[in-house]
C-alpha cells in the first residue's frame, strides 16, 4: 500500500464519522428543549468542520489532481463515484452552512435535514463504489456493514466526545452521553458479531477472496489482532464502564475521550486492512 493510499482510510473514516456525528448532534439539537445546551450543540457542529475538511483534503490527495473530481461529476446518472463526490461535497457545504445559521433556527433545521440526507447518500455511494470493483472482499454486505458501522460507532463516539467537552457544565449532558454511549455499545457489539460472519463468507468465495482471508490470517494477523484489541479493550470496555456511571447520574468525560481515541485508532487500522488485503480477480 503506497503512502498516497493512506489518504483513502483517512478520507472514508473521517467523512463517515463526521456524517454520523452530525446526524446525531442535529437529532439531539432538534429534540432538545434546554436553551443552555444550544451553545454546546453549535460548537460541536463547528468542530466537525475541520474533521470533515481533513477527510476532503485526503480525498484530493488520493486523486492527485483536484480537477479530476470536477470531471467525475459529469456522470452523476451512471457513476457511483460521481455521486460520492457530489454528495460528500454537498454534505460539507451544508455542514458549514448549518454552523452559520444558529440565529435562524427555522432555516437551520431545513439545512440540517438536507445535510443529513446528503451525508447518508454519501455513505451509500462510497459503499456502492466498492461493489463495482473486481475485488471480492470489497463486494457484498461486508463493505456496507463496515462503512455504516464506522458512521455509527465512531460517529456516536465523536458526538459524545464533543458534547461532553462543550457541554461539560450543563446538567443535560449526562442524559445525552448516556444515550450516545449506550448506542455506541449496542452498534459496536453488532459489528463485532458481524465480522466473523464476513470472514466466513470469504471462504469458498473464489481464489481472490480466499487470498484476502489468507493475508488476514498470516501476513497481517498481528495488525488484525491489534485492530480489535484497540476497539474492544480500548473502546468497548471504557464505554461500558462509562455507561454504567452515566446510568447513576455521574458524568465521566475521561472514559468517553479515551474510548473515542481508541475507536478511531482501531477503525483507521481496520480500514487500512480493508484496502491492503483487497485482492483483485485476475482475468486472462
Amino acid at each position: 500500500m503506497e503512502l498516497q493510499e493512506w489518504a483513502l482510510p483517512l478520507f472514508t473514516v473521517l467523512m463517515q464519522a463526521s456524517i454520523g456525528a452530525f446526524v446525531l448532534i442535529a437529532w439531539l439539537r432538534l429534540r432538545s428543549r434546554d436553551e443552555a445546551m444550544a451553545g454546546a450543540y453549535r460548537k460541536a457542529v463547528l468542530a466537525l468542520i475541520p474533521v470533515a475538511l481533513v477527510g476532503l483534503l485526503a480525498s484530493v490527495l488520493h486523486l492527485g489532481k483536484p480537477m479530476l473530481a470536477m470531471t467525475a461529476m459529469k456522470h452523476l446518472s451512471t457513476s457511483w463515484l460521481s455521486r460520492e463526490i457530489f454528495f460528500t461535497g454537498g454534505f460539507f457545504v451544508l455542514l458549514a452552512a448549518s454552523a452559520g445559521l444558529d440565529r435562524t433556527p427555522g432555516i437551520r433545521k431545513i439545512v440540517d435535514a438536507l445535510a443529513a440526507v446528503a451525508g447518508v447518500a454519501s455513505i451509500v455511494s462510497m459503499s456502492m463504489v466498492y461493489q463495482m470493483t473486481a475485488r471480492p472482499a470489497w463486494q457484498g454486505w461486508g463493505t456496507h456493514v463496515a462503512f455504516i458501522g464506522t458512521a455509527l460507532v465512531v460517529g456516536m463516539g465523536l458526538a459524545a466526545g464533543l458534547i461532553a467537552f462543550f457541554g461539560r457544565e450543563n446538567a443535560q449532558v449526562a442524559a445525552n452521553l448516556h444515550l450516545l454511549v449506550g448506542g455506541t455499545v449496542v452498534v459496536l457489539v453488532a459489528v463485532l458479531t458481524a465480522y466473523p460472519l464476513y470472514l466466513a463468507s470469504l471462504a469458498g468465495a473464489g481464489p481472490a477472496a480466499e487470498q484476502t482471508l489468507h493475508l488476514l490470517g498470516s501476513e497481517y494477523s498481528v495488525a488484525l489482532v491489534l485492530r480489535w484489541v484497540l476497539t474492544v479493550a480500548g473502546g468497548l470496555l471504557p464505554l461500558v464502564f462509562a455507561w454504567r456511571r452515566l446510568a447513576s447520574g455521574k458524568v465521566t468525560t475521561g472514559l468517553v475521550y479515551t474510548a473515542l481515541a481508541f475507536l478511531l485508532a482501531g477503525e483507521m487500522l481496520g480500514r487500512y486492512l480493508f484496502y491492503v488485503t483487497g485482492v483483485s480477480i485476475h482475468i486472462g
